[in-house]
């Protein structure tokens, strides 16, 4: 009677093992580290629609159960932190249409697409994220200036973690820092930006944005 028993029992035990090895409840709260970056005499506003404040990485698949990743606290930080960096000032905007007449320009980040990747899925030895961003920027009258698409890559290999919360979150982190130091060269070195910068700065100080 016990061998019956559990003949039938660990089918049925190795099956829930394995869906709840397919679950993924993943927090990320990473830091980012500002990159040196010359700031801009140019005065920001940024704006953090409800999506971009909200946006959660859901899938839930066959292999794939239920998996929520939230990356939104380290989403805002790392723009909290890296804009300062980059211009005179920042100051916060509750919509587009609220800039007054001591902002330069608007940015607004929009978070379009999340992607990771487990070592087994890719056939690799490590754990893989991609996010991807457009940073669009308006006049303070609300005039589109320009769009720019920016897209972070991060990996930690499997040597390090072998817990795949802890890979994907690092793997994550190092996306946004990729993002971070894209965001400090990209930005001013946009066609448009760099057009408009024309009319904002003293190229004697800034030749490089000049020439």
């Amino acid at each position: 009677m016990k061998v019956t028993v559990r003949i039938i029992l660990l089918p049925f035990l190795l099956a829930l093992i394995s869906a709840c090895s397919n679950k993924l409840t993943l927090e990320v709260d990473s830091e980012v580290p500002t990159p040196l970056a010359t700031k801009l005499p140019v005065h920001v506003g940024v704006y953090y629609s409800e999506n971009f404040r909200n946006f959660l990485f859901q899938e839930d698949s066959e292999n794939r159960e239920n998996w929520v990743i939230d990356n939104r606290e380290s989403r805002v930080s790392l723009f909290n932190d890296i804009l300062p960096s980059m211009f005179a000032s920042v100051n916060m905007l509750e919509s587009i249409d609220t800039a007054d007449s001591t902002i330069d320009l608007i940015i607004e980040p929009q978070v379009m697409e999340m992607q990771v990747a487990l070592p087994d899925e890719t056939h690799s030895e490590n754990y893989e994220a991609w996010i991807k961003y457009v940073i669009k920027m308006y006049h303070p009258n609300g005039d589109l200036l320009a769009q720019l698409p920016i897209t972070g890559y991060g990996k930690t290999p499997t040597a390090i973690f072998k817990n795949k919360e802890r890979g994907l979150s690092t793997a994550i982190n190092m996306a946004l820092r990729d993002i971070g130091a894209k965001l400090v060269l990209d930005v001013p070195r946009s066609p448009e930006v760099r057009t408009w910068l024309h009319t904002k700065i003293d190229c004697t100080q800034y030749s490089y944005l000049c020439s």
